[in-house]
């Protein structure tokens, strides 16, 4: 009787043994999971935090052109304390920090939008000097022909 019951616990300790293996390897499973999964969360996080730092300026630079355009309605409508005439800066102001072709047409889109007579808040005067700003800062960053090809 010893021999069937020593066989019977010698099965049981295999398949425990087994079972443990088992757990084992779901743990290890579950684990290398949970990592992956708390890399991708920090990952969307990340991305989800540039992209509110992005929202949050573009509310900003919105907020901002309201003003400005709130502004121009002011002294449009003949209030003398507006605070912001276009006659009180120049130009260039509003072309500060361009350094290359590509900002500078950028700037001047941006601006187009703004003044344009179209939009309501735009001047036909204003645009005018826009225009010609434009153009001379255009001509100083253009890159000079090559002398080959100047006749």
């Amino acid at each position: 009787m010893n021999k069937p019951n020593e066989q019977k616990y010698s099965d049981e300790r295999a398949e425990l043994r087994r079972q443990r293996q088992q757990l084992e390897y779901e743990k290890e499973e579950f684990l290398r999971a949970k990592a992956f999964e708390e890399k991708r969360l920090e990952k969307q996080k990340r991305i989800f935090d540039m992209e509110w730092q992005m929202l949050e300026e573009g509310w900003r630079n919105l907020a901002a052109e309201r003003e400005q355009i709130d502004r121009f309605r002011m002294a449009e409508d003949g209030d003398e304390d507006a605070g912001f005439l276009f006659s009180d800066i120049s130009a260039s102001l509003l072309f500060s920090g361009v350094r290359n072709m590509r900002t500078l047409k950028k700037r001047y889109k941006e601006l187009i939008k703004i003044f344009h007579p179209d939009s309501g808040t735009g001047d036909t005067e204003v645009l005018h000097i826009i225009n010609e700003e434009y153009e001379t800062l255009k001509k100083s960053l253009e890159k000079p022909k090559s002398r080959i090809f100047q006749g």
